[in-house]
């Protein structure tokens, strides 16, 4: 089997290494095979070299300007020729190096997609995030997380991002999944890490205001009534405490929170 896996970035010289060495460093049966590209969006700072120093490892690399982030995963789509695809973009990496080999052992031949748990770290804590096998809330919002999530890559290419979503093309994608019935494999295992601090965390009321346009393209009226203006304001809020307290003391409440 072979398991095509993306890494798209921009100006990342301080992250990239790291997520290489995460992918190239699986331990694969000779049942398995992996297969890299790398996407660059032609970064003007060192990720370039760092890509060339790998070049030999990978399937592949281009580094040209691009339309944003889901523009950039769709060329990796375009160019994969594995069975299945995963992304892992710069500064991402995989819990351990049995990632994939455990992972796709416990595949079921008719899933469409196979999933499992992930840790987001902040800066002095990394929080453990695990995942609902039954996705009645999907709804809510990304309650997936696209490094902990493998699509068979006949399907990504049928239904690519749409890039009309800057922040949530990846759950426009797989919500879409979902509502068509497809067949998502949840497996009790982490999967990835990733750092809190992304572009959707940074932008995360205007996220949720995608979210909820996406979702109406599907149901007429959400199960809980005003779920997506309680949650801008208690996004709003909690960025009102990130910016008034201590980085120790907001992360501190925050790893309480979620005790």
């Amino acid at each position: 089997m072979k398991i095509s896996l993306i890494t798209v970035t921009y100006n990342a010289e301080n992250l990239l290494e790291a997520t290489i060495k995460s992918v190239l460093g699986q331990k694969l049966s000779e049942n398995f095979e992996i297969e890299y590209w790398l996407i660059d969006g032609g970064s003007k700072d060192g990720t370039v070299e760092i890509i060339q120093k790998y070049a030999q490892h990978l399937a592949g690399w281009i580094s040209e300007k691009d339309k944003g982030i889901y523009d950039a995963m769709n060329k990796g789509i375009q160019r994969a020729t594995g069975e299945w695809i995963g992304f892992m973009n710069a500064g991402d990496r995989f819990e351990n190096e049995e990632v994939i080999q455990e992972i796709f052992a416990k595949l079921e031949a008719d899933s469409d997609l196979i999933y499992g748990n992930y840790h987001i770290e902040y800066q002095t804590f990394a929080k453990a995030k695990k995942v609902p096998a039954h996705l009645d809330d999907f709804w809510k919002g990304m309650i997936l997380n696209h490094q902990s999530i493998f699509v068979r890559t006949a399907l990504a290419k049928q239904f690519p991002f749409d890039t009309q979503y800057k922040l949530s093309g990846d759950f426009a994608q797989l919500y879409g999944f979902y509502q068509e019935g497809r067949k998502f494999q949840y497996v009790d295992r982490f999967v990835a890490r990733f750092a809190d601090g992304g572009e959707s965390a940074k932008r995360k009321v205007a996220c949720i205001k995608e979210i909820r346009e996406i979702v109406s393209k599907y149901l007429a009226e959400t199960p809980e009534k005003y779920f997506f203006e309680k949650l801008i304001f208690k996004t709003q809020f909690i960025a009102f405490l990130k910016q008034i307290l201590p980085l120790a003391v907001f992360e501190g409440l925050m790893k309480l929170k979620n005790q």
